[in-house]
């Protein structure tokens, strides 16, 4: 009797956990996710989650913009990904922020599905399809955040 209520006890955790956890340092990004974002393995890639509606993503963007400019290295890349599901408002809001880093549309909610970030904006620091750091929510001063976050990570700016 105690083997069959185990048992049954097991299968109810399995059913009610949910299988989405944010993607946290270390973690290797699915294949796929990894594809779409067309990450290249031997660059330490900077991917920032934002949309439209976020207040925080308005102020940190124009930053994160320039120093992209600043920043361009051979060994570093910035990916944004827009995750605004109505492409329209999408759209306005790319060309409002006038990003010279390349962006991923995600209207499908896919990538963003994938990482899971517990918070928005999110900036994910990522080698080799593997997760080297993550920062959540508004971050005064996000550009000298990421120059000391890349130079930990052993990058020489």
């Amino acid at each position: 009797m105690r083997q069959l209520v185990l048992t049954a006890l097991f299968f109810i955790a399995l059913i009610t956990v949910s299988p989405t956890h944010a993607l946290s340092r270390g973690d290797q990004l699915p294949p796929t996710i990894a594809k779409q974002l067309a990450l290249d393995p031997n660059k330490i890639t900077l991917v920032d989650f934002f949309a439209s509606w976020c207040v925080s993503c308005r102020i940190e963007l124009p930053e994160i913009n320039k120093l992209s400019k600043q920043l361009s290295h051979a060994q570093l890349d910035f990916v944004g990904v827009e995750v605004d599901e109505d492409p329209l408002l999408a759209a306005e809001f790319l060309q409002e922020m006038a990003l010279d880093f390349r962006v991923v549309g995600d209207q499908s909610q896919q990538v963003i599905g994938a990482f899971a970030p517990i918070g928005m904006p999110a900036l994910y620091y990522i080698k080799d399809n593997k997760i080297l750091g993550v920062r959540y929510g508004a971050i005064p001063h996000i550009d000298q955040v990421i120059k000391n976050d890349l130079q930990q990570l052993g990058l020489i700016l």
